[in-house]
């Protein structure tokens, strides 16, 4: 796994954290950015990529986190 960590998320009480994800299952793409959620543990793709993801937080208002558009790894 090659992950490169870059945020914490606090608005869950700080238990998750977003990572850009070198190393991607077959599924996903290389560079994308990806969330992990502590307990119980969950990966969920936010972005194909980090631009893709800052262009989200514009797009949304800076919303932080937007469920509607997530999906499982």
């Amino acid at each position: 796994m090659c992950w490169l960590h870059f945020s914490d998320c606090m608005n869950n009480g700080g238990t998750s954290k977003l990572f850009i994800d070198f190393s991607p299952s077959s599924k996903g793409v290389k560079g994308q950015v990806v969330r992990y959620l502590h307990d119980p543990d969950k990966i969920t793709v936010i972005a194909d990529s980090f631009d893709e993801y800052l262009q989200m937080l514009m797009d949304n208002g800076y919303n932080f986190i937007n469920e509607d558009v997530m999906e499982e790894v």
